[in-house]
């Protein structure tokens, strides 16, 4: 009974993150215009630093000391995760529309059930291949706005750039398995966090000076780093160590759904119905892909 509630509380909190994340993508693109994606993003992470670092201190007073035993592994989650990843998807942003990066990020369940199987030879169910593919049809519904015969007729360089999103996601939150091994969701965050900035800093120094950080801008930051971050992140490492890497990462094909209802509240857009069969084949595909679990508790 203990179990069955427990789980259910990561399975609220992955659809939290998923909405979470949904905001970022609003917020990216408002960044994404006014700064190179190296700093942009490492920006971000600077903010979610201010929170991360101290939460880290406060779990383990020995942070820096046991993060350095395991630094290859740490830097590894900075390379993939926040380096890679945020470079992908600031640059991708800046040259196509959300909703189409959103679709090409949603391949990320797919990627990481593939590297799941073929480097810690994790079953591929029928169910939990069958959940991936529905919720992906779902995103192509809701992505498409229903048009889903025109959704790739013209393949732009930015559609490149965003397919890096999901390989190097998939390769982050298979690291993320061993590393989660070792030290807590909060800590490994922190570590990557530390690891990609460094490298994004670096990188930086190549991009135009920074213009006047305005109040959107800034409230966008704030967001990118705390909620989208320090939230997203810690909750994304608690789901991988309690449920698994494939079952996590399926919430994350609701983050685009997120992303379309969010423009619906905040922009007024019109709900028409793809987006809620879309929607629904989503949460089918996630519910599909979680069943088995569900039912053994």
């Amino acid at each position: 009974m203990q179990n069955n509630k427990s789980n259910f509380l990561i399975y609220g909190k992955l659809i939290l993150v998923a909405l979470f994340w949904g905001g970022t993508f609003i917020s990216t693109r408002i960044v994404a215009q006014n700064f190179g994606p190296f700093t942009g993003a490492g920006l971000r992470y600077s903010v979610a630093l201010i929170f991360l670092i101290p939460l880290a201190f406060r779990q383990n007073r020995n942070f820096f000391k046991d993060g350095l035993r395991k630094f290859p592994l740490m830097f590894a989650l900075g390379l993939t995760g926040i380096f890679g990843y945020n470079y992908f998807f600031f640059k991708g942003l800046k040259s196509i529309p959300a909703s189409r990066g959103a679709l090409l990020v949603s391949l990320n369940p797919l990627f990481v059930m593939l590297l799941s199987a073929l480097l810690y030879k994790e079953k591929i169910t029928k169910l939990k291949l069958l959940g991936v593919l529905v919720s992906l049809t779902g995103l192509v519904i809701v992505v498409s706005r229903g048009q889903v015969g025109s959704i790739f007729s013209s393949f732009q360089v930015g559609d490149l750039f965003m397919l890096g999103c999901p390989v190097t996601w998939a390769v982050y939150t298979i690291i993320a398995r061993p590393a989660l091994e070792q030290t807590t969701p909060l800590q490994a965050t922190t570590w990557a966090s530390i690891t990609g900035l460094s490298l994004l800093f670096l990188f930086s120094l190549s991009e135009p000076a920074m213009p006047k950080i305005t109040l959107e801008i800034g409230t966008s930051l704030l967001y990118l780093g705390l909620i989208g971050t320090v939230v997203g992140f810690v909750w994304y490492y608690d789901g991988i160590q309690k449920i698994g890497a494939t079952r996590t990462a399926i919430f994350t094909n609701l983050v685009p759904v997120f992303a379309i209802l969010l423009s619906v509240l905040l922009l007024h857009e019109e709900v028409i119905w793809f987006t809620w069969l879309g929607g629904i084949l989503v949460l089918g595909g996630v519910w599909i892909t979680n069943s088995q679990q569900i039912k053994k508790n």
